[in-house]
């Protein structure tokens, strides 16, 4: 599949939503009656950017796996691309914490935010903290605190890949909305935090994701979602405005359901973003700042929690919390700081692994006798 500049642009708007719910919501230390707090809650709803990053990861990694599943090399390729994608990167910030740590700034009070009670190091190694994150029920320290959808993820790439090499598409289809489906009905017969964190709690967001790649590669549902864009584009704005609804008045059912909804939401995003039925939106989507964003989201993701504890910890002698002006500042300069930091990483660490990565290629059809010809 043809790279397509507004799927970037749905990365930027994802990574978006992370920074403002992280630097504004959870950092606003005010008192409930004051209108800094009032409008904090107009942006409720980032703090699900990273559902949205989960569907879009689910879409573009179920997609390049249909494409390829006929290749000879289709495992060898794609473990080794997503290896180079995300290991050197993560490995780094794993080493720097694990030396941080043996240092007096992680013992100090000040900084006790980012290094404080950590999950075992040998889980962050094996992309199993977000089990240990579940079983206690906290994040751990902030350093390594995000990395949990990374875990999510790594998870996602271990099951997702046998099921797109073994199963025709309507086989698959039909095994991966059960999944979806199934996610709901495990947060709500078995709910808390580990419901947050663990990969089969999650599952539909990706899984929706890995379906609506599979139906975008029938050319009679594209042209029936052609066709419907104005109810496409309705299905979005009935979704937003439920998900609003949901997030400021938590039903019942809570994120047994919020999930769900939010995995439609962002679906139905994906959806229009890629067939590019509405051209203003599509528009926002390739702009300049988004597509910029977009590209450098992943250092911006693993840096921006250091960042923030790190200048907080050095200025204000404790966690990020803004209380005032100048706190607002200091929230500022992280921001810009891990902006500058993340465009270094992209352009002198991870895009020159990016591109050895992308010297493995796809060739080769399987034989006849592949599990993915025989059963196609």
């Amino acid at each position: 599949m043809k790279r397509i500049p507004q799927l970037d642009g749905v990365r930027g708007v994802a990574i978006l939503l992370v920074l403002i719910w992280h630097y504004f919501p959870c950092e606003l230390a005010v008192k409930p009656d004051s209108p800094v707090f009032t409008v904090s809650r107009l942006f409720s709803l980032t703090w699900s950017g990273v559902d949205l990053f989960f569907v879009l990861s689910g879409f573009l990694i179920a997609g390049i796996l249909l494409d390829h599943r006929e290749t000879a090399n289709y495992f060898r390729v794609f473990y080794v691309r997503r290896i180079c994608r995300i290991f050197p990167l993560y490995f780094l910030m794993l080493a720097l914490f694990i030396v941080l740590c043996a240092t007096p700034l992680a013992s100090s009070p000040s900084f006790k935010w980012l290094f404080h009670d950590p999950m075992p190091t040998w889980s962050y190694a094996t992309f199993t903290q977000n089990v240990f994150m579940g079983v206690r029920g906290d994040f751990g320290p902030h350093w390594l605190g995000v990395t949990w959808s990374l875990a999510v993820e790594e998870q996602f790439y271990l099951f997702v890949p046998l099921l797109i090499y073994a199963l025709p598409r309507r086989p698959l289809l039909g095994v991966l909305c059960a999944a979806i489906v199934a996610a709901p009905v495990m947060r709500y017969l078995s709910p808390g935090f580990h419901a947050f964190v663990n990969t089969p709690w999650r599952s539909d967001s990706l899984l929706s994701g890995a379906a609506l790649a599979v139906l975008v590669r029938s050319n009679s549902f594209v042209i029936a979602a052609r066709a419907r864009r104005k109810i496409l584009a309705w299905a979005f704005v009935i979704f937003l405005a439920g998900a609003a609804v949901i997030t400021t008045n938590p039903l019942p059912l809570g994120s047994a359901f919020v999930h769900f909804w939010l995995a439609g939401l962002y679906s139905t995003f994906v959806l229009i973003a890629y067939l590019d039925t509405e051209p203003r939106l599509v528009g926002i989507l390739r702009s300049r700042p988004l597509l910029w964003l977009g590209q450098l989201s992943y250092g911006i993701y693993m840096f921006h929690q250091a960042a923030s504890g790190l200048l907080f910890g050095w200025l204000r002698q404790g966690p990020p919390q803004i209380r005032t002006v100048s706190d607002a500042g200091i929230t500022l300069a992280a921001l810009g700081f891990t902006f500058l930091v993340a465009v270094i990483s992209f352009r002198y660490f991870e895009n020159p692994i990016l591109r050895y990565g992308h010297r493995f290629q796809y060739s080769g059809k399987q034989s006849s006798a592949s599990p993915s010809s025989v059963l196609s």
